[in-house]
């Protein structure tokens, strides 16, 4: 019984590749971006500190408005009927929203205003106590612009700075802008992106819906080797899930690439001439199995034909030295006077057996030619059926084709038709379909006894007549080295072989 061939799931090589492909290229995007985004959730981080310390200090900035030009404060409103308008983030690190540093403060033309003279040192002291905690610069302008408190540029204008304009108009305005550096920084802090910006955050104060001034604070993002020792164990995770991604990686191409090349390797290199073939122990890809079956397959087809020719060799020497040795007795009896009679039987003789060597060889050249012919191609069956004298062929369809090449079907029909003719058929049908073609002939047919052995090489019952009995062998080889196969059907009368064009 034969052992069943079962083949276990294997993903293909490309399966594999992209597979590695898409773990290699997670690596440096998910680090491009992870970088990028700390850098911009550091600056957006900034910008919403920013604009909640506006905010209440908008509020307390209205507040002592209200108290020094003797407003009404503002009547409490239920949470319910209030409207709420969050702010969000909005800055970037995109180069393109990046503004150039800001423009020096200008001399003020305008006189600062009672109340405002009033509120401004109690501002001021608000901005540098503030200022000990956040690191940030803080400017309370007025309604037209200058500065009345805060921590710098007291009784500058600031009204020609385009947030501050903006939040005059009513708007609340966030920029980020190149930073201007009074000294030297670390060189390591400079790889962050965030160092080389600062946040300015403009929010207009008003009072019944008048704006009475601006609440203007700038303030530098944090360091992002500061952000990513906080993040350090975060860190560590993922270097953690890099160092096994990569393992991952190798541990792939090691076990479904590498160690099975290089075990076909090894297993071509310890092939011999007498050595078989041994199955490798793990294939790891399809395309790797199809290799090794393939080495597998040729290194028996190498077999074969050594042992073929091997064998060959010996029977076409044995058995030439019969029609030599004749040949050679002949002429050395004809150096001496003979009847004619005699020199005639002797001519004959030695004709005889040139032919028989010329056969010999002719099949020696045709067995050698099986092995370098073309594997693929095809042709039509009526175009390439050789003439045999005695034999008249048929081809059903008319106009059908075969996948075999032209010079190989013609051989096949060759030997096969001039067999047919030296067992006194008459007539040969030949008969393609899908699959295949069948040559019937109505000849004496093949005895029971030798239906078995006619395609072993040297077997022939025409040995005294000058067979060789390699005719069949040939087609045989010719026929299974364009992947089909031949083979003796049963046949009520005369001889019927099928040719399939795949096995």
């Amino acid at each position: 019984m034969h052992a069943v061939d079962r083949r276990k799931w294997r993903p293909g090589l490309w399966a594999v590749i992209l597979v590695v492909l898409g773990l290699v290229l997670c690596l440096p995007i998910a680090g491009l971006f992870l970088f990028r985004f700390y850098a911009n959730q550091l600056v957006q981080q900034t910008e919403e500190s920013l604009l909640m310390q506006a905010a209440v200090l908008t509020a307390a900035y209205e507040q002592l408005y209200r108290h020094a030009a003797d407003l009404p404060d503002t009547p409490t409103v239920l949470p319910t009927e209030r409207n709420f308008q969050p702010l969000f983030p909005s800055v970037t690190m995109n180069p393109q929203a990046i503004l150039p540093p800001r423009p020096n403060a200008r001399t003020a033309t305008e006189a600062i205003g009672v109340p405002y003279a009033q509120i401004g040192p109690q501002l001021s002291r608000m901005a540098l106590r503030a200022q000990e905690q956040t690191l940030a610069g803080y400017r309370f302008l007025d309604r037209h612009g200058t500065v009345i408190g805060g921590s710098a540029e007291g009784g500058a204008y600031l009204g020609h700075v385009n947030e501050v304009a903006l939040a005059l108009n009513g708007d609340v305005a966030s920029v980020a802008r190149t930073r201007v550096r009074e000294s030297g920084e670390r060189v390591l802090y400079t790889l962050s992106q965030g160092s080389r910006v600062r946040i300015f955050v403009a929010m207009p104060a008003m009072v019944d819906e008048d704006i009475i001034g601006v609440v203007y604070i700038s303030r530098t993002p944090n360091h992002i080797f500061r952000f990513l020792y906080g993040e350090r164990w975060n860190l560590v995770q993922a270097a953690a899930f890099v160092l096994f991604s990569t393992g991952l990686i190798g541990f792939v191409f090691w076990r479904f690439v590498s160690q099975p090349l290089r075990a076909l390797i090894r297993r071509t290199d310890a092939m011999d001439g007498a050595s078989k073939w041994e199955p490798l122990e793990h294939y790891g890809t399809r395309e790797v199995e199809t290799l090794a079956r393939s080495f597998q397959a040729l290194t028996e087809r190498l077999h074969q034909s050594r042992d073929t020719l091997t064998t060959y060799t010996a029977h076409v020497s044995h058995e030439m030295k019969s029609p030599l040795t004749s040949i050679k007795g002949a002429a050395e009896l004809m150096q001496d006077d003979m009847p004619p009679e005699t020199r005639a039987r002797f001519l004959d003789n030695i004709r005889n057996d040139a032919a028989r060597i010329e056969d010999l060889l002719a099949r020696m050249r045709d067995y050698s030619a099986v092995g370098a012919t073309p594997l693929r191609g095809k042709c039509r069956v009526s175009e390439v059926v050789p003439l045999v004298e005695g034999v008249s062929v048929t081809v059903t369809p008319e106009r059908a084709t075969a996948p075999i090449p032209g010079d190989v079907l013609t051989m096949v029909l060759t030997h096969l038709l001039e067999n047919a003719a030296e067992h006194g058929a008459q007539t040969v049908q030949i008969t393609v379909d899908a699959t295949g073609m069948t040559i019937t002939d109505d000849g004496a047919g093949i005895s029971e006894g030798n239906r078995a052995r006619v395609f072993e090489p040297f077997f022939t019952t025409r040995r005294r007549d000058g067979g060789t009995g390699m005719g069949l062998n040939i087609v045989r080889s010719g026929i299974e080295a364009t992947g089909g196969a031949i083979t003796l059907e049963p046949s009520e009368k005369g001889t019927r072989f099928r040719i399939s064009f795949t096995r």
